[in-house]
Parts: structure tokens; C-alpha cells; sequence
């Protein structure tokens, strides 16, 4: 069988020098179209061999699959997976990776998705629909299947946009087929390939011998217009540039037809089209109007979109497009959704001070702060900005810059006593995709003022802009000077997690009742209750992935990761 790869998933993981470092899952077969699944999931080795990866697969349907990969280091090797489901449906397929030279350590988990849309008719063909002599394609196309029963059955392609593959046809029978004769007169075509005959599929489903292309030719007599939409898509609409783009493709496909159409695009609320380029376009209501005079053949409108930088990553914006022309009969492909989802960067912040709750009284202090980020967006972050205003308690005169994981630049307003530390071009990735090349950090040192009074505090909280996203705001951090703390340790906060990473429970170690807050990778608050120290949490309903947990109280705020495996 031929090999297409039709969309490839892939995740990167934090071991760039051990065994297994990488798992891409690749589509040999079309989702939805015949009854067997057929992928590659592809395993990368980094400066270390493996000695034994498992490769399991579940189907989700009660069969799995299991292989032991051996590869050398710096290596790539690809794995062949074959399935044929029993009942229509879809199912998300599990693959999962460990690491036998790593004593079985989980390396990836992946999901992807089969559609089965019939067990009982499974045979399919692929045919381009091509009009000569100006070799155009032509999309949409029915044809005429007759069956050995002499039964004819019409179908159009699975997918109109350019996915030209005939489905439900029955393997243990055979067909001849050709275009519709109906279409081919109301459209102004003559066929000028003979039929051609199935009388075989291969195990995919697929039938074999089948011609690669059918040629059309125009006789210049389709009387009425028959409008369709051959394309349709919202593509990079991405938060940190405030812009997207919307690219839609129509097509008068009666030959020798001219039609004054119309074509309405609805644009979802936040987003703007910018139609500036775009002739004959005006935009009211939340739909974008333009009309294309004497329209034949094929003609395309793209434009750009603003929408707002602080969006949040993952939002789904949901378009449709229809297109109309007067005296028009065929409407069967004149309107279609589609979607796009918005791409940005995310940081669930961490702040924290090198020194104790409860600080020497009769000492100058010197405090060294960290500030740690990460991008749990679906998007590299382009810009960060950390701005953090210092306590009066602290002597801004000693603000002494420490290190960062990146470059960064940094500026003092000694009036509003704020730093601010640019990160520019930073370019984070998403923990999706590496969690070790998503984080950053800086870190710098201050002083206290000194002969501060007793339980005088020194509060520190930074704001972090990732892009144009709101500000994320991190713990506070607060050190008090007091004798409390220097004799009774016990006071100090205790705040840890076990275990973690987890399948869904894990157990609090707190040192006093707090409230718990739990934000999944976009921001969403998905949890929020009181909760007793030692108290055990139950998230086994949650989605696998990485959560932000932050528990506070009177006094404290304090936040970690929480992986969900």
C-alpha cells in the first residue's frame, strides 16, 4: 500500500540525551474512509541506545498490540501498526512508550483517532476528475457505480476538498463506474475516459486497478450556474501577532457559464477582517460580503484577520462560508464550516525567596529572589515581560542582577520602584512539544533596609506577560522579621505532593488547612475547594497533562506542577 501521510502528531520529551526521546504517530490510512487502520509510530533515540522500548497500542476497542524496539543512538525507526475495527465508531487509539534501558520509564503517551463509519461496507476507490486540455481539477463529482446486480448507485467523493475518495462500496462485489450522465449534460461535459471496471480490493479496503485520473471535456453549453465551494480554511491565527487569515476557494463548475455570486463569510465575535486587498468585500454583522461578478470557473478570497493578543490558547473560532448565484439548482456543496484554533503561549508562573518565612531581626538580610516561567501554550511565546515592584521594606539601591536562563534586559524606575525584565525574541517552546527547552527563569539579589521594626514584612509578587495575554501573577512571597520563626521551624509552611507524577490520586502533605486551586495549561480554573492537610485528591476524571496546583492560606500562597498521567 502506498504510504500517506496525511497528519503527523508528535511530542518531544525531557530526555534530549537518554534512550527513546520521541514519539510521532503517522496516518498510513485515511480516517473514515474503508475499515482498516494502518499507522507508523516513529521512535527517536537520543545520544544513548535503547535496549529494549515498548511500543503498546490500544485500540480502544478491547485488542491492543505490543512490540520491543531495539535502536541504536541518534537513531529513528518507524513501526508499522495494523487494525481492522468490528463496529463503526470512533476511537482514540493509545500509544504509549517506555524505556527498557531506563527500567520501563514512561517516555510518551499519544492519542490518535480512527473514524469507522461502516464494518460492513468497506471498499473505496481514488480518482481525479480532470478536464482537458487545461488539465483542471475538478472536485465534487459524482459517480455512477453498477454493480454486478446491475443496481447503480451515485456517490460523491467523502471529502470535497480534494479528498477525492468514493466510499461504502461492497468488496464482494463488482462495479463499473463512470460519471453521472445527469450531471455531466446539466454542466455542459462530455466524458472522454471509458468506464472503468472494480472487480478486486486489497486488504485496506482499496480497490485495485483503478484509473488515476477520468477526463471531462467542455461542450460550453451548462445553462444554469452550479456554485461550490472547492476550499475553506482559517490558518495561524496566532495570538502573540494578533492575526490570522481566512482563504476560501469557488468554483462555477457549469462550463461556459457566467454567473454574477456571491460569496458570505461569518466571522466569529473578537475577530476583525482586514479588506483592505480584497475587491468588492464589505464586512457588516459579522459577515463578510464579497461579490464576484460574472464568476466561471475557479476564483479565491483571502484576507486577514485582528483578533485579540490575549486570547487564550486552544479557543476554537468557528466559521462558515456559503456562496449563491441567481437561477442556480445544485446546492449541495454551497456552504461549509470550518475552524481554526488559536495558537498562543501560557505561563503558570513560580516565584520563590532563598530565605525563611521568619528572618533575623537583628540582621541586614540580603534576599535573593527567582522568578521561574514556563509556556504551557499550544505556541511559542515570542516576547515575556516580568514586572516586579520591590517592597519599601528593601533597598532598591542594592538591586544586584544574579542570572537568567535567557537573555534578558532590565530597566529600574526609581519613582515607582518597579523592574521590568525583557525577554525579547525569547521564542519558548510549549511543553508539548520539549517541557526542558519551555522554561526560563531569572534570579537577582536585594537587601533590606535596615533597623526595620519587629514583624515588619516584605512582600514580593511579580507579573508575568507572556505576549499580549494578560498578566499572570505569581505567589507572594513574605519574609517577616520576627524572632518567631528563628525559634520555632515548625511554622514554616509545608506544602508537597505525592505522587507525582500520578494517575489521577495523589495526597497533599500540608502543614495546615488551605485552599486549593487547580488551573489546567490554558488558565482554567478546574478546581477550587478547602482541603485538610494530608488530605488525598482524586483527579482520575481529569485529561492527562500537566496542571498548575496552588495552595494558599492566611499567609501563604504557594503554587507546583502536578503531571497526570
Amino acid at each position: 500500500m502506498k504510504l500517506i501521510c496525511l497528519i503527523t502528531l508528535s511530542l518531544a520529551v525531557n530526555t534530549i540525551s537518554a534512550q527513546v526521546n520521541s514519539l510521532n504517530l503517522l496516518y498510513n490510512s485515511i480516517p473514515g474512509i474503508g475499515c482498516h487502520s494502518n499507522m507508523s509510530a516513529c521512535i527517536t533515540t537520543g545520544a544513548q541506545p535503547e535496549s529494549g522500548a515498548q511500543i503498546i497500542v490500544d485500540w480502544t476497542d478491547g485488542d491492543s498490540d505490543t512490540l520491543m524496539a531495539f535502536s541504536g543512538p541518534n537513531a529513528q525507526n518507524c513501526y508499522v501498526f495494523e487494525h481492522d475495527y468490528t463496529q463503526a465508531g470512533i476511537y482514540d487509539a493509545i500509544v504509549t512508550v517506555t524505556s527498557g534501558t531506563l527500567g520501563g520509564q514512561n517516555i510518551a503517551t499519544q492519542t490518535i483517532e480512527w473514524v469507522i463509519t461502516s464494518t460492513s461496507n468497506c471498499g473505496f476507490f481514488n480518482i481525479i476528475s480532470l478536464l482537458n486540455p487545461s488539465s483542471t481539477f475538478l472536485s465534487n463529482v459524482p459517480y455512477d457505480v453498477v454493480d454486478n446486480f446491475n443496481v447503480t448507485t451515485t456517490i460523491y467523493p467523502k471529502n470535497s476538498f480534494g479528498n477525492n475518495y468514493y466510499t461504502e462500496l461492497d468488496v464482494n462485489r463488482t462495479y463499473t463506474v463512470g460519471i453521472n450522465t445527469n450531471w455531466l449534460q446539466n454542466n455542459g461535459y462530455t466524458q472522454t475516459s471509458p468506464n472503468f471496471i472494480i472487480s478486486t480490493f486489497d486488504i485496506t479496503g482499496k480497490a485495485e486497478n483503478v484509473p488515476m485520473n477520468m477526463t471531462l471535456q467542455c461542450n460550453g453549453n451548462g445553462l444554469t450556474p452550479n456554485l461550490e465551494i472547492t476550499s475553506a480554511m482559517a490558518f495561524q491565527f496566532l495570538a502573540p501577532i494578533q492575526q490570522g487569515n481566512i482563504a476560501v476557494q469557488v468554483a462555477n463548475v457549469s462550463c461556459g457559464n457566467y454567473a454574477n455570486s456571491t460569496i458570505k463569510i461569518t466571522i466569529p465575535s473578537g475577530i476583525t477582517p482586514i479588506l483592505t486587498n480584497t475587491p468588492n468585500a464589505s464586512f457588516a454583522n459579522d459577515t463578510v460580503t464579497v461579490l464576484v461578478p460574472y464568476l466561471s470557473g475557479n476564483t479565491s478570497v483571502s484576507f486577514p484577520c485582528s483578533f485579540s493578543g490575549s486570547t487564550p490558547a486552544g479557543t476554537t473560532l468557528n466559521f462558515y462560508v456559503s456562496v449563491s448565484a441567481a437561477g442556480e439548482q445544485d446546492f449541495l456543496f454551497n456552504n461549509v464550516p470550518f475552524v481554526a484554533t488559536v495558537l498562543n503561549s501560557y505561563d503558570p508562573n513560580d516565584k520563590n525567596c532563598n530565605l525563611p518565612r521568619y528572618i533575623n531581626p537583628n540582621a541586614k538580610e540580603n534576599l535573593q529572589y527567582t522568578v521561574r516561567f514556563q509556556n504551557d501554550g499550544n505556541y511559542p511565546a515570542l516576547n515575556i515581560v516580568v514586572r516586579d515592584t520591590i517592597s519599601t521594606n528593601l533597598d532598591l539601591s542594592t538591586f544586584r542582577f544574579v542570572g537568567s536562563s535567557h537573555p534578558v534586559s532590565y530597566s529600574v524606575d526609581p519613582i515607582t520602584r518597579e523592574i521590568s525584565f525583557r525577554f525579547s525574541g525569547i521564542n519558548l517552546a510549549p511543553s508539548m512539544l520539549s517541557i526542558e527547552y519551555s522554561q526560563g527563569y531569572f534570579s537577582y539579589n536585594i537587601d533590606e533596609l535596615p533597623d526595620l521594626i519587629i514583624n515588619s514584612e516584605i512582600e514580593n509578587t511579580a507579573y508575568i506577560y507572556f505576549d499580549f495575554n494578560p498578566p499572570i501573577i505569581t505567589n507572594t512571597t513574605i519574609n517577616t522579621n520576627g524572632y518567631l520563626g528563628l525559634l520555632n521551624h515548625d511554622n514554616e509552611f509545608k506544602f508537597n505532593i505525592f505522587p507525582n507524577p500520578t494517575n489521577g490520586k495523589f495526597t497533599l502533605d500540608l502543614s495546615e488547612k488551605a485552599c486549593l486551586k487547580i488551573y489546567s495549561l490554558i488558565g482554567s480554573l478546574v478546581y477550587d475547594q478547602e482541603v485538610e492537610k494530608d488530605q488525598m485528591i482524586d483527579l482520575s476524571n481529569f485529561e492527562k497533562g500537566i496542571y498548575n496546583i496552588q495552595v494558599s492560606s492566611e499567609n501563604y500562597t504557594y503554587s507546583k506542577k502536578l503531571v497526570l498521567e
